[in-house]
């Protein structure tokens, strides 16, 4: 049996682990060790494929185990914490949250079978980006924006409905790995870490629902350019 080639599942299983740590932590009332666990989970999702690549291991198991293991991590955990600090809301409007859970699912398996994916950009807003926004409200204290969220139950149908759908959207978003492109390319990632620090600065975690906000309207306006240049 070769370990080399699973290093860099055994760090996809890592990854997996921090998900089902988050979890328990969410149910155990602690919520922001739940959000450092997701973290970490997302440093090791992006190691996990480099390490693939810089041993020349990737292969389908690899991208099969990775997308199961962001299930868990970025859709089922985030999921379970939005539903952990929905408890002033009443009645159906709350089990809104399972759609985040379900539309990952979707998405992981759509993201496998979809040709047009890239290593430069996906098809859809990616299963990490949205998990760690929607972890990040564990660490919001308060404000209107979390109230309309958490406080009311339209706007918590309308947020997991909206985060939701946007995993499977068609909107065309820059991935983390910087490669050669189109020069637009370069602009977003640019624009998208300047709004990352300035919003660290100014909102502290906050600023991770704007980066997000950011990222998808960025990418709206960027690809509308694209278009009308083209």
């Amino acid at each position: 049996m070769n370990l080399v080639k699973h290093i860099p599942n055994m760090v996809t299983l890592g990854n997996l682990a921090c998900g089902t740590l988050a979890i328990i932590n969410i149910f155990n009332d602690e919520p922001k060790t739940a959000v450092y666990l997701v973290l970490l989970a997302a440093v090791l999702d992006f190691f996990d494929g480099f390490l693939a690549r810089l041993l020349k291991v990737s292969g389908e198991f690899g991208k099969q185990l990775d997308s199961m293991a962001d299930l868990v991590t970025f859709g089922v955990a985030p999921a379970c914490l939005l539903y952990s600090l929905s408890y002033n809301i009443d009645g159906v409007y709350r089990y809104s949250f399972v759609l985040l859970a379900a539309f990952s699912a979707f998405r992981l398996a759509k993201y496998n079978l979809d040709t047009r994916q890239t290593s430069t950009s996906f098809i859809g807003v990616p299963t990490p980006v949205t998990g760690i926004t929607v972890m990040s409200l564990a660490m919001v204290d308060g404000g209107f924006l979390y109230d309309l969220i958490f406080d009311n139950g339209y706007g918590f149908l309308v947020f997991s409905a909206a985060i939701s759908f946007l995993l499977i959207s068609e909107i065309k978003v820059p991935s983390n790995k910087i490669k050669k492109g189109p020069v637009s390319n370069y602009y977003q990632h640019i624009f998208l870490l300047a709004t990352v620090v300035i919003s660290i600065i100014f909102f502290q975690w906050l600023s991770v629902l704007i980066f997000y906000a950011f990222y998808v309207l960025s990418s709206i306006i960027f690809n509308f350019a694209a278009k009308k240049s083209s």
